[in-house]
């Protein structure tokens, strides 16, 4: 009476998101726009299709509560999720139908139109709920919990014990790229965890045959595929080579079984994104527009320097982010770091959503060094594989084929499923049948690296946001006219509605000394002698010692 039933807890929390997006998109293709019903509707259909106990069903309930309340309480600090992924999120809001009419878009309105939108989409309706744009970010939340949970579940089929299964899902979840983005709009971190649900349901299928997993497999798929460009060739080389390696393994009740939920999948996928890859094609664009065809937009040349993108194949890419520093290209040093050194620049980046290269952490290239190691010293004990270990190598295949689908891998927002290969290797040793000793100091680098990335993105957020909120209520009190230059991100102008501050546009120099910074540093404000406020003590404590923005 009393178990607790991970599956059916991961069920409702996605399911529920992939009713929202089910609903959402055939308003859209009956011309309704997005209203504040649908999300409450989501969650109640969720509920009457999967009952569950008393225990699951509040574990549930804390799961969604925890979602919005920390989603809502952080403001998202990052530039492309204050910019064209909130832009976005509004427009559907306030009544933009992405399949027959063009946005009202403020910004950047080449991305609000022509990229995916399944998250966007999502994130409409629990702003047109809830009213409060920020709650949208608590999917990343959400999703992060399940691929947990979900890990939990696939991992009671192999020989470690309990403790041990906790610390692999923990690591597993816990990318870095999902942890840096998970109080953002970027999608990158949830695809991420789409693809950790969809990957552990198809196991858990084949290993026990329960239609539960069944429809997590259609659900993940479809709402992981609708989030960026890469999302469906992630997720379709993935499938292919996962179905291929069935085959191979003589799995025919299996595959037979499988046919027609991915054939199911396949339709929701063309459904859900007839914007953009249908109104791309009816507009006479390329598909996959606007990163390829005429008039394409090329975002790798800008941040990688002078012929990196060009004259590397996509293995020296790979190699040179994994074992670089972490953070910005460094033009004058393309050298690779030394293993565990550490750079002030390295920890300053590392709350950054967007990291350009070594984006898995400063510790990373030297797991990785270690990793290698422990297969040298113990390659005897790898003579003969069980079974469990076989399996756990032939599933690296199909991930390393997603990760090489993509031109630039440097780029690890682009390819967090890499993440897991290392973590695969790492499990290897540890279900061997002769114990391999010391393994723990494997695990105990990468939980170091992942605690600076949560201490990182903690310190960022609290005092980022914290700032924002002193300014919100500095301008409130004033019971002024707020004169800002939005620039690039216009979201901040839905951030004074929704506190109710009156404001005017105004175009303002860069040299104009008396300002006020919003977040980011792209929104300005002419500093019109508002009302002074006292720092809060957590605000007032980082701005001391800790840290600062400007």
């Amino acid at each position: 009476m009393n178990k607790i039933y991970l599956e059916k807890i991961v069920f409702i929390v996605i399911f529920h998101l992939f009713i929202c997006l089910l609903i959402c998109q055939l308003g859209l293709f009956l011309n309704f726009h997005v209203t504040r019903f649908y999300y409450p509707l989501s969650v109640t259909i969720s509920l009457l299709i999967c009952r569950v106990n008393f225990i699951s069903g509040a574990i549930t309930a804390l799961i969604l509560l925890f979602g919005f309340l920390i989603s809502g309480y952080f403001f998202d600090l990052s530039a492309d999720g204050q910019s064209y992924h909130q832009e976005s999120i509004i427009q559907l809001k306030n009544g933009w139908n992405p399949i027959y009419g063009e946005s009202h878009s403020r910004t950047m309105k080449v991305w609000t139109e022509h990229y995916p939108k399944g998250a966007e989409i999502i994130q409409s309706c629990i702003y047109s709920f809830f009213s409060k744009i920020e709650t949208g970010k608590a999917i990343n939340i959400f999703l992060f919990i399940s691929s947990l949970l979900i890990t939990k579940k696939a991992l009671e089929s192999f020989s470690i014990d309990l403790k041990q299964q906790w610390i692999f899902a923990i690591l597993i979840a816990s990318n870095p790229v999902v942890i840096s983005q998970i109080l953002t709009f970027y999608v990158d971190g949830l695809s991420y965890s789409f693809i950790i649900c969809f990957l552990s349901s198809l196991f858990l299928f084949i290993k026990t045959k329960e239609r539960i997993y069944i429809a997590l497999i259609i659900t993940t798929l479809t709402i992981g595929g609708s989030l960026k460009f890469t999302s469906m060739p992630t997720l379709g080389v993935l499938t292919v080579c996962i179905l291929v390696i069935l085959l191979f393994l003589k799995k025919i009740s299996s595959l037979k079984t499988l046919i027609l939920p991915l054939l199911c999948a396949s339709f929701l996928l063309i459904f859900c994104n007839y914007n953009p890859y249908i109104t791309n094609l009816k507009e006479g664009k390329h598909v996959f527009y606007p990163l390829k065809g005429e008039g394409s937009i090329d975002i790798l040349e800008r941040f990688a320097p002078e012929g990196f993108v060009r004259n590397n194949n996509r293995i020296e890419k790979l190699a040179f982010t994994l074992f670089t520093k972490t953070g910005s290209f460094d033009k004058d040093n393309m050298s690779y770091k030394i293993p565990f050194s550490i750079s002030q620049k390295e920890l300053n980046r590392l709350a950054d959503a967007d990291i350009g290269v070594g984006g898995f952490g400063i510790f990373y290239s030297g797991f990785l060094f270690v990793l290698l190691i422990f297969f040298i010293v113990n390659y005897k004990r790898f003579k003969n594989l069980n079974h469990q270990q076989k399996i756990l190598f032939i599933s690296i295949l199909p991930i390393l084929a997603s990760v090489l689908i993509i031109s630039d891998p440097w780029w690890v927002r682009y390819i967090p499923q890499f993440y897991l290969i290392p973590l695969i290797l790492l499990l290897i040793l540890e279900v061997n049948n002769t114990k391999i000793k010391n393994l723990f100091i494997l695990k105990g680098i990468l939980i170091v690296n992942i605690l600076f990335f949560f201490s990182s993105v903690a310190v960022l957020n609290i005092y980022g946001t914290e700032k924002t909120y002193y300014i919100l209520d500095m301008l409130k009190d004033s019971e002024k006219t707020v004169k800002i230059d939005a620039r690039y991100f216009p979201s901040n102008l839905d951030r004074l509605e929704e506190h109710g501050i009156p404001y005017k546009q105004i175009k303002i120099a860069d040299d104009y000394k008396p300002i006020i910074r919003f977040q980011p540093k792209g929104s300005i404000i002419i500093d019109d002698n508002f009302k002074k406020q006292d720092r809060n003590f957590v605000y007032d404590f980082l701005n001391r010692f800790f840290y600062k923005i400007d």
